[in-house]
């Protein structure tokens, strides 16, 4: 009963502070709670949607560089029970503009994955082979806003392809999808002979890698891959960037800690003359000890399960404004429904009482030290605090982040880069009152040489040079709230210039066009001539073709993008953004005739290749095999975490006898107008009449659009980790106001007007606030190198070069103080009433 009185004593003493920190603590658990439950939706939701496109299947035959003849599953079928595989069925798989579209085998289906086998009414049962049939999923269905019975015109690749809805896919629940007989399907939507893929169920008793390497040996340029890679791929295409944005949201909880560690030590120093007297009335010091951290404890699992709260809410809301993809766009459209996991809410409120009661274990500490005697007279806050930072703390933990900053991903995360981050911002926060002391002496020494200096100043200086531990509690939430957040900044700041620079590079040309959009690539492939008529289209200096295709390098990962386009081997470095010098044709004299490519930099980090070394690219189709070539270099690329292979496009078309493009770039000549030149150009090429373009200018404002919206979460966690280092600096000084009560009277009553204390508070404020911003500023311009040299290539596998925002962070360090200095004010003058000064000094005698 008394352990209660006293605990509940000690929130009504203080109301005000306490729900500061107690928000504090909801803030940080409200936004890891939000981002892990947007991210854990998305996933399931996307994983829920692979299942069911994938049917059934134990394990699924594709081929790494895309489709492959309907010739090599008669083999497959031919062989089957060899292999170890009971059933088989071929998919066909076509993204339209309205709904992803599968080619399916009924019979085969059935076996394999019958939740694709579409339904017709008895009365249109004869028209599941019709060449018109296509059968739509209840949710299809509901999005389209069709019933079965009703014309759709498919939207592919430009041609639109009228079909009618002749059924249902009742197995397909919850996703948006529509089944066709393959035959149609190659027939309709473009394929004759090709597939995307071979579904397959294994006999009892045969394990994936047996059947693996079994497909394998029969040397047909296929593989199989298993369920588990297949989810392990979709989980990596989106894991680093759901990591960094996890540890952002912990950012707040972190700032969030330092105002519970504020707020309990005020506490315990207001408390002191209570706690001194239960000990000497017979309290033990571990009964003392639990009090205090009750106190802390208790506000800080109120707060977690108002964050938690507050964080499903929050998720919700994202999901439904965001997506699943939280502006990153890797599941940009998916709107996944919440998905719930109790386990993990238990753990976040678990970790919000684990964070409130490490903020408080210090100050419960120094409240059961000493005699009781003495702290019966002691009124310092020096002695809770000094403990806790101290410069041979600040020795070690700056040790371990440089040996952590050196350290390798750990599972391609950058791990221990961010324990660095943490041990070099422990360092730096444990540094404060050495600085705080050296910083002010110096100053008072200084001072003591002006002899005209205003008092408010002289006993500003004089307090903080003399009380170096409570001075650094006041500023530790907005040295860490403000380094981390000027390492974002300065991180996104290097990112965006690298990314424009970049962008300026790979961007050469006028106008761009992307041939997927109408099919050109084929129009191409059947009339040649095409091309040279447009050379002759006025305006048109020169133009370029591409290829780009994907290719499955390693089941678990996401695929690489291969790329071809004309590329000279002496002038590489005017057409790719490369990283160093390239090797020269000389340096393979055994193999001078293999041909070159060009990788980026996650190839280096995800699949170990380096230049001079030679590798195998997978085979173009099935009439050959793996292609080797040797790597000439590393270029920079922004647009493709996974990796990027770049080979000259002759090269690509003798090697894969694929002779069809992509996309086109084209250069105009000088003064001309890409409207009339492309007025021109569709009036000689009919066929590029509906063709988009795109210009230069546009292309790369969308791509910095892309980049703002995919940090938009991130200048929202900096944003609110600086709000919270306010509300610490609010709270502290309004401790202070309380806890020096006796001073600021003493000095009233020795005729210090109450400008004069509004000067002095403002001064000592100030001087506070600026050292703390020019120390959080420092410290976060190391940790950016951190971010930017190694968390940045651990994570993404790009690198990019420092660009420090000067202008933005004198704004920030400008704004910080002054909205510090106002809310000093704010809070002394809120707590300090001239009437009750006199009676707190009296207490003192």
């Amino acid at each position: 009963m008394l352990f209660y009185w006293l605990l509940s004593s000690a929130f009504k003493a203080q109301p005000g502070r306490w729900l500061i920190a107690g928000l504090a603590i909801a803030l940080g658990i409200t936004l890891a709670v939000a981002i892990h439950t947007v991210n854990r939706s998305a996933l399931n939701e996307f994983s829920r949607a692979l299942d069911l496109v994938n049917g059934q299947a134990s394990a699924q035959i594709v081929m790494p560089t895309g489709e492959f003849s309907d010739q090599l599953y008669d083999q497959i079928v031919a062989q089957q029970t060899e292999l170890g595989i009971r059933a088989v069925s071929p998919v066909l798989e076509r993204s339209t503009a309205q709904i992803h579209v599968l080619g399916i085998d009924v019979f085969q289906a059935a076996r394999v994955s019958p939740a694709l086998v579409p339904l017709t009414s008895e009365a249109q049962g004869q028209g599941l082979f019709s060449d018109d049939a296509i059968f739509l999923s209840a949710t299809a269905l509901q999005k389209l806003q069709l019933s079965v019975g009703d014309s759709l015109a498919l939207d592919y690749e430009g041609k639109i392809v009228r079909l009618k809805v002749t059924g249902t896919v009742p197995g397909a629940i919850g996703q948006a999808i529509a089944v066709m007989d393959l035959g149609t399907m190659q027939w309709r939507l473009g394929g004759l002979g090709r597939i995307s893929r071979i579904d397959v169920q294994l006999q009892d008793g045969k394990g994936i890698e047996e059947v693996a390497n079994a497909v394998q040996n029969l040397n047909l340029g296929v593989r199989l891959i298993g369920s588990q890679e297949r989810d392990r791929r979709a989980s990596n295409l989106s894991r680093a960037y759901r990591v960094n944005l996890n540890v952002l949201a912990l950012v707040a909880l972190f700032t969030g800690a330092f105002l519970v560690f504020t707020t309990i030590s005020f506490s315990v120093l207001r408390q002191q003359s209570q706690l001194a007297l239960l000990s000497i009335l017979g309290a033990s010091s571990r009964w003392i000890f639990s009090l205090v951290l009750a106190q802390a404890g208790s506000i800080a699992a109120l707060g977690g399960l108002l964050g938690t709260g507050l964080g499903l809410a929050l998720a919700w809301a994202l999901l439904n404004v965001l997506g699943g993809d939280l502006g990153g766009g890797y599941f940009s459209a998916v709107i996944p429904p919440l998905e719930i996991d109790p386990l993990v809410l238990l753990s976040f409120w678990i970790l919000a009482i684990a964070v409130g009661l490490l903020a408080a274990y210090f100050p419960a500490k120094a409240a059961t030290a000493g005699r009781p005697t003495e702290q019966l007279r002691s009124d310092s806050a020096e002695r809770v605090l000094e403990p806790v930072m101290d410069h041979r703390i600040a020795l070690f933990f700056g040790l371990a982040s440089l040996a952590l900053a050196f350290m390798p991903a750990l599972d391609d995360l950058p791990l221990a880069a961010y324990a660095s981050i943490a041990c070099l911002l422990l360092a730096g926060l444990a540094l404060i009152p050495w600085l705080v002391h050296h910083c002010f002496s110096k100053l008072a020494i200084g001072l003591a040489h002006w002899k005209k200096q205003p008092s408010s100043l002289t006993l500003a200086v004089w307090r903080l040079a003399q009380a170096p531990a409570s001075a650094a509690g006041l500023i530790a939430g907005v040295v860490a709230a403000l380094a981390l957040s000027v390492a974002m900044v300065v991180m996104v700041a290097s990112f965006r210039d690298s990314m424009t620079q970049w962008l300026d590079q790979v961007l050469p040309a006028d106008l761009y066009a992307n041939f997927k959009q109408l099919n050109l690539g084929d129009e191409l492939l059947k009339n040649p001539n095409l091309l040279g008529i447009l050379e002759r289209v006025p305006g048109i200096e020169r133009y370029e073709l591409t290829v780009q295709r994907k290719i499955l390098f390693q089941s678990d990962r996401p695929e690489v993008t291969l790329i071809a386009r004309p590329i000279q081997q002496d002038r590489a470095a005017q057409s790719l953004p490369l990283m160093g010098s390239t090797l020269p044709v000389s340096s393979l004299p055994n193999q001078p005739s293999l041909p070159a490519v060009y990788i980026s930099e996650a190839m280096v980090d995800l699949y170990g290749w380096r230049p001079g070394e030679i590798h195998s690219l997978p085979a173009f189709n099935e009439q050959q095999g793996p292609q080797k070539v040797w790597i000439a270099g590393i270029f920079r690329d922004y647009g493709r975490q996974h990796g990027a292979v770049v080979i000259d496009l002759a090269t690509y078309q003798r090697m894969s006898g694929d002779y069809r493009y992509s996309g086109i770039a084209l250069w105009l000549v000088n003064q001309a107008d890409p409207v009339a030149v492309l007025s021109a150009l569709r009036a000689a090429i009919p066929q590029l009449r509906d063709q988009e373009f795109n210009n230069r200018s546009d292309l790369r404002a969308l791509s910095l659009t892309i980049f703002d919206r995919t940090f938009a979460l991130t200048y929202a966690l900096e944003i609110a980790a600086l709000l919270v280092a306010l509300f610490a600096i609010a709270t502290g000084f309004t401790g202070q106001a309380l806890l020096r009560q006796k001073e600021y009277a003493l000095v009233h009553y020795l005729g210090q007007s109450n400008a004069q204390r509004t000067a002095w508070i403002s001064i000592e404020s100030g001087l506070l606030l600026g050292l703390a911003v020019i120390w959080g500023t420092l410290l976060g311009l190391l940790m950016s190198q951190i971010l930017i040299h190694r968390i940045n290539p651990q994570s993404f596998h790009w690198t990019m070069d420092t660009s420090v925002p000067y202008f933005a962070l004198a704004v920030l360090m400008v704004a910080l103080v002054g909205s510090g200095i106002a809310a000093a004010i704010w809070a002394t003058k809120r707590n300090l009433n001239p009437a009750n000064l006199i009676t707190a000094l009296r207490k003192e005698w």
